[in-house]
């Protein structure tokens, strides 16, 4: 009796559901399932697009991982797709909800170095399946213009759909 009760907690305890396709996440599958419900591609408010997947760190830590994918920005001098990274925790009272925060360095065999990075942070709210964010721009500047080297701003990130 105490082994069944012992696997039934440790079973509960390595579930996490995955928001879009209802699998859980296990010790098993955490490299493939979608524990924060935001794997897939996404739009902004300003065209930009974004293809990001998210991992559990482990099992016995299913509330935390990281994240990873592309960014193509449709504003300024962007071009072609840049690297992304970043991390998120799920929150909320049944872990629905996940916050994150990613970034994204303005290099790539495209345009060169930018000379820029991005950083987001923001929540995903399952309720109506939306990123919500707030962003840093960082760019090199001359040291006496460092004042202006910033630039603050927000997106709103919807899915975009499967074809």
């Amino acid at each position: 009796m105490i082994k069944v009760v012992i696997f039934l907690i440790v079973i509960v305890k390595l579930n996490v559901f995955a928001a879009q396709e209802g699998i859980p996440c296990s010790a098993e599958n955490r490299d493939t399932c979608d524990p924060c419900g935001i794997n897939g591609k996404w739009k902004n408010d300003l065209g930009s697009e974004m293809n990001i997947t998210c991992k559990l760190d482990s099992p016995d830590r299913n509330t935390t991982g990281e994240i990873k994918g592309k960014y193509n920005s449709a504003v300024g001098n962007a071009e072609d797709f840049y690297p992304l990274s970043g991390r998120f925790t799920m929150a909320g009272p049944d872990l629905q909800n996940c916050v994150l925060g990613f970034s994204v360095a303005y290099n790539n065999a495209v345009r060169g170095n930018s000379n820029s990075t991005a950083s987001f942070t923001g929540v995903y709210f399952k309720v109506d399946d939306t990123i919500y964010t707030h962003w840093i721009l960082a760019s090199n500047t001359e040291y006496k213009d460092m004042w202006r080297n910033s630039n603050i701003g927000k997106n709103v990130f919807t899915r975009m759909a499967s074809l």
